[in-house]
């Protein structure tokens, strides 16, 4: 049995830990912070669950199928689609886009609405065919150009992609130009419509708790003073101590990462949206808008918030509000008040503020340079989503395949 040490205690060390040990290595887990998760960890305040961050979960990603049981979670879906909202003479004007292939009736109400042009509407359906048409790695092939040049040579028009393509993927990319790599565009366009976006019951916590209980409460050590210095040995609280292989499990350069994200969480009496989709904002990049989304978790997972209260989150790409020159929560908050109470009167004076969140180092960079196609190691065994790219499945995929290296590299 080899001995081996992993640092970094987030999904991707936790993930690692869980198939080394399955395959019959001794493995113990380090990390610095007090608590487990990295950036997937969830606050209790006053009874409401607070993500860090909004988080969602994929339940079409391969690897988290086979990293997670969503059922023991009790993981509950958001609508599929989206509600958009624009300001149009003085006035809020609210828009479904339901997904005409898993909700019909609803897809061809919203198609009425004429939100998008008819033309537009039917490259989304020819789009969504094209991504999940062959294998699953068949989106990591093709060109590396930026996510906005690929929807404009899809013949998409601007208005669509400022419109609806903007606020939804600039928050889950976190940055304002669309420059993420087009495959990691045709990845995560397809994982959305073959799956479903939940929330699991205990916050999003509960998918590093899952594996951690696996590992073993014994084999995870916290408020570590831990510094890998070589492929076998580790300083921990001022001991050296050697093992077959050490995995470094963090990103080392993460205070070089430039995509951040404001996360604000209200206390509502009641939700602002009448289904369990998400609101994006279709003005955020057309009328230089701040908010790019806005969620209710606990329409969709009731235990995000105490018996009648509603939980609000809201995502401020933080790219956008350095370029409208909020550099702090308080004006992020006041300028998140007043563009919400446009849409929601109450948003102004009625909804708590329960906590603002700003992630300086959100996302790794993964710009049109990055081909997505292998991970970006440099020497030793090392995991993580920055060395693949910035997602659930970014960071479940390096762990399988560092570890698949260790356990080749351990027998020899």
């Amino acid at each position: 049995m080899a001995s081996i040490a992993i640092v970094g205690a987030g999904l991707s060390g936790l993930r690692c830990a869980t198939l080394l040990q399955a395959s019959g290595h001794d493995v113990e887990v380090f990390d610095r912070a007090s608590i487990i998760g990295g950036r997937m960890r969830t606050d209790e305040v006053d009874g409401f669950l607070l993500d860090h961050g909004f988080h969602v979960m994929q339940t079409a990603y391969p690897t988290s199928q086979r990293a997670f049981d969503f059922k023991a979670m009790g993981a509950l879906a958001f609508e599929p689609g989206a509600v958009l909202v624009q300001n149009k003479k003085n006035r809020s004007k609210f828009w479904t886009m339901a997904d005409p292939f898993r909700r019909p009736f609803q897809g061809v109400m919203s198609g009425l609405n004429r939100f998008a042009s008819p033309f537009d509407l039917f490259r989304v359906a020819r789009l969504r065919f094209a991504v999940r048409r062959g294998k699953q790695a068949d989106v990591f092939h093709g060109n590396n150009a930026t996510s906005k040049e690929y929807l404009l040579n899809r013949g998409f028009s601007s208005a669509m992609i400022e419109r609806f393509f903007h606020p939804l993927f600039s928050g889950i990319f976190l940055e304002d130009e669309l420059r993420t790599n087009e495959r990691m565009f045709r990845f995560v366009f397809r994982m959305m419509s073959e799956g479903d976006m939940v929330l699991p019951e205990g916050g999003i916590a509960a998918a590093p708790m899952q594996l951690a209980q696996r590992l073993g409460d014994d084999r995870i050590h916290l408020n570590s003073a831990v510094t890998v210095i070589d492929d076998t040995t580790v300083d921990i609280d001022g001991q050296l101590r050697t093992f077959d292989a050490v995995v470094r499990a963090f990103n080392p350069h993460q205070s070089k990462e430039k995509r951040h994200v404001w996360t604000l969480h209200f206390a509502a009496t009641t939700s602002p949206l009448k289904s369990k989709h998400v609101l994006l904002n279709a003005d955020v990049k057309i009328k230089n808008g701040l908010i790019a989304h806005l969620a209710v978790p606990s329409d969709v997972q009731p235990t995000y918030a105490p018996v009648s209260k509603s939980l609000v989150t809201i995502t401020v790409v933080g790219e956008r509000a350095d370029a409208l020159g909020l550099l702090d929560a308080a004006s992020v908050e006041l300028a998140v008040r007043e563009e919400a109470s446009r849409w929601f009167p109450e948003a102004s004076e009625d909804w708590n503020l329960l906590a603002t969140q700003h992630i300086e180092h959100a996302l790794p960079e993964v710009g049109p340079e990055v081909t997505l196609l292998s991970d970006r190691r440099s020497t030793g065994f090392e995991c993580g989503d920055h060395t693949l790219h910035g997602s659930v499945e970014g960071a479940l995929r390096s762990a399988e395949s560092v570890a698949q290296a260790v356990d080749a590299h351990l027998r020899g």
